[in-house]
């Protein structure tokens, strides 16, 4: 998976070429097209686009052929095919009134692998359309009576049987960005109503006022874009690096064990955060802190950054009484997890298990596991 860390003290950088679980996005987002209306009135409505549906943010998904339940414009009927076209003009115009009577829509991007019919100046591929329903509209109803074997998938162990590396990750990109649209109704500057923009991918005060909303008036502000959290997962080892720390919060389903985890605070540099939360959780001071590799991890709106750290030579003692925040630890001998990834099975909720059903920890859809097989192959 990578290259064995060097340098004993040195806080590295070290980036895995191997896809992760809801980070293989294989789409071309075009972001640079998303203000231009007419590319994406032309891409929503032709009939090689792939129209993908959620429903209180979850995928609509076909559990016989496992891949998303999708329609072209051409197939919807002629009522939802008018709030396609609303829903078009609304972001043409950036009209609240519109877009307030249509679903949330956001433009995912292009599929250049596909030789469609669709082209847009140089562009061409399949384009690709994320659309949120109510569960009692008539676009929902229609689009779930084109196919008995759709399912709503509520569940990350859902998503995790139904969806591919490719379909996992479009979803993730969906799921965020329909979730930020869905609960960010006003402006944080002023308290009024926001406008999706851009398909989908900018939010837009809509204070007549401009001189009144701060947001609105700055050249640039975050409140405009979608939110996107920082979180560390850390795998500790010993300092003689023969050993991981296996970790348990209160709230995990019995015997499940993994890493320590945090949201990275303002002014944190991701190498800090570590060391805080590590010590915070564990007692333990650590150093030598390797950034891994990442995943995006849509429950609900997280980066998360996978780190392996190294504990320093006179700081082995646990301590789990300064934050409380876990209920268990322990020093898991690297042997020990090796046996674990190579001879586990999974269970009912995913986690591979050990062969004594001891404990277990999540599958290798995680960055969790992904941690865990790295340090197993360049440590042990």
């Amino acid at each position: 998976m990578g290259a064995r860390i060097k340098g004993a003290f040195e806080d590295t950088l070290i980036m895995l070429k191997n896809e992760i679980y809801f980070g293989a996005n294989h789409l071309n987002r075009l972001s640079f097209l998303r203000n231009d209306p007419r590319f994406i009135k032309d891409a929503i409505t032709s009939s090689a686009t792939n129209i993908i549906f959620f429903s209180e943010l979850s995928p609509l998904v076909d559990t016989r052929t496992n891949k998303f339940m999708s329609l072209n414009y051409k197939s919807l009927d002629p009522t939802n095919r008018l709030l396609i076209d609303r829903w078009a003009k609304g972001n043409e115009e950036k009209s609240l009134h519109l877009l307030s009577q249509s679903p949330l829509v956001h433009f995912l991007g292009l599929d250049t692998t596909c030789s469609t019919s669709f082209k847009y100046n140089s562009y061409s591929g399949m384009p690709y359309f994320a659309v949120s329903l109510d569960s009692h509209s008539s676009m929902y109803k229609y689009v779930m009576s084109q196919n008995p074997s759709v399912e709503v998938l509520r569940t990350r162990e859902q998503v995790n049987r139904h969806l591919d590396y490719r379909q996992a990750s479009v979803y993730a990109q969906a799921k965020m960005y329909l979730e930020w649209l869905s609960t960010t109704r006003h402006c944080r500057g002023c308290g009024s109503r926001t406008i999706p923009i851009n398909a989908g991918s900018e939010l837009l005060c809509s204070n007549a006022e401009t001189n009144k909303c701060s947001v609105k008036s700055a050249h640039v502000s975050n409140a405009s874009f979608p939110r996107l959290d920082p979180v560390l997962i850390c795998c500790v080892l010993n300092n003689r690096r023969d050993k991981v720390l296996m970790t348990r919060m209160h709230k995990f389903i019995k015997g499940m064990y993994t890493h320590i985890a945090g949201f990275i605070e303002p002014g944190e540099t991701v190498e800090n955060a570590v060391k805080r939360e590590v010590w915070e959780e564990s007692g333990l001071n650590v150093s030598n802190v390797s950034i891994v590799q990442t995943q995006p991890w849509p429950y609900p709106m997280n980066l998360m950054i996978g780190c392996v750290a190294i504990v320093d030579e006179h700081s082995n003692e646990l301590d789990l009484n300064h934050d409380k925040e876990l209920e268990h630890a322990f020093w898991c001998p690297l042997k020990d997890l090796e046996h674990l990834l190579k001879t586990g099975t999974e269970d009912a909720e995913l986690n591979l298990t050990t062969p004594d059903k001891a404990y277990s920890i999540p599958n290798d859809k995680t960055l969790a596991t992904k941690l865990f097989q790295y340090v197993v192959e360049n440590y042990h």
